[in-house]
């Protein structure tokens, strides 16, 4: 958003901004700790930021399980070679 510079005399009124800001980021951390919808218009959409995260997380998380995995079993095969 673009930060202007306006000269509001209400006190409340020239807080207005920061709060709405924060009850935003209240808004989605209680969405995403209890994995309830929280919609926000982007893209001239209606979108539930929790569900894409829920599905980022997911990707992330099947990425890392079928990654190989390294294992020690010709080294320690060698070494019961050696010891018979």
């Amino acid at each position: 958003m673009a930060n202007k510079q306006v000269n509001i005399k209400d006190p409340d009124l020239a807080k207005v901004g920061v709060a709405l800001e924060r009850a935003a980021a209240n808004a989605r951390q209680l969405g995403f700790d209890t994995n309830t919808p929280v919609y926000v218009y982007r893209d001239g959409k209606i979108v539930d930021i929790v569900k894409e995260h829920r599905t980022t997380q997911s990707k992330k998380k099947t990425k890392a399980k079928s990654s190989p995995k390294k294992t020690t079993a010709p080294h320690r095969k060698a070494q019961s070679k050696k010891t018979r």
